[in-house]
């Protein structure tokens, strides 16, 4: 009888003993989630829309402008396909991700308007195109990330170039319609930009994002250089038209992350 007794105290402790080493191995050895990693630099490439404003107008036509009411701003916009090349570099703290980013974006995203003016029995056509083939930008950024999501906004510095044709003609009763002046300028600009986007990472170097951008070159005057009554004489001359121009970006693209961070 005591032999049973004994038997069976040692199975109980036995048993319960291996329940808890058990119990004890779960709970040293619990599962943890793979975790994303935005930190590193990074190289991509992005294609999408682009649409300008650029309002005009010019200061030197003075009191003839009220004249021959002639209009105070005559808008250009204008739309394109564009694509371009992104790289930059981010760390990420906890959910928080810093970093800044440049690139450079292509597509002739200017345009062409007309707008008739003058007394009775003249009137003027004035014919601006505004062409805008590339603009770069150099900005901070700063985002949430939730795992393999980021979403991050960016602000800096934006440049673009930016080439005006302008041409004109006089309607006149009895004379008919003659070419009154005919120019071209160009210039550099720099602006400012803000922006926002999302990213998702598809692999640990792998992720696609889309993104919006904002850029304001502000207002500026670019010379326009040609000649009065072209074809018909020579006359050199010289007006100053005042640019504002602002481009909106829509841009779906993907990255690549190549190299850890430096520090």
């Amino acid at each position: 009888m005591v032999k049973k007794l004994l038997l069976s105290t040692i199975a109980v402790f036995g048993f319960v003993g291996i329940a808890n080493a058990a119990d004890l191995a779960v709970k040293a050895a619990p599962y943890v989630a793979p975790t994303y990693d935005w930190s590193g630099f990074y190289l991509g490439g992005f294609v999408g829309g682009g649409w300008s404003n650029n309002d005009a107008s010019e200061p030197d036509l003075g009191i003839i402008g009220t004249l021959v009411n002639a209009p105070v701003v005559q808008t250009t916009s204008g739309s394109s396909f564009i694509g371009g090349i992104e790289g930059g570099d981010r760390y990420q703290f906890g959910k928080l991700v810093i970093g800044w980013e440049g690139d450079i974006a292509w597509g002739d995203t200017g345009g062409t308007s007309t707008a008739s003016f003058g007394p009775s029995g003249a009137t003027f056509a004035r014919t601006l195109n505004t062409s805008i083939k590339w603009t770069a930008t150099a900005t901070s950024t700063v985002g949430i990330a939730h795992n393999n999501w980021l979403l991050y906004g960016k602000a800096g510095a934006a440049w673009a170039h930016l080439d005006d044709t302008y041409n004109s003609t006089l309607t006149a009763t009895g004379v008919g319609t003659v070419p009154f002046f005919s120019g071209t300028g160009g210039q550099d600009r720099v602006g400012w930009t803000v922006g926002t986007g999302i990213e998702w990472g598809l692999w640990q170097n792998w992720s696609v994002m889309a993104e919006y951008d904002y850029i304001d070159f502000g207002t500026k005057t670019t010379p326009i250089t040609g000649t009065v009554l072209p074809g018909i004489a020579t006359f050199p001359a010289s007006i100053g038209l005042e640019d504002n121009l602002r481009i909106q970006q829509v841009k779906v693209g993907v990255n690549y992350r190549f190299l850890p961070n430096l520090w």
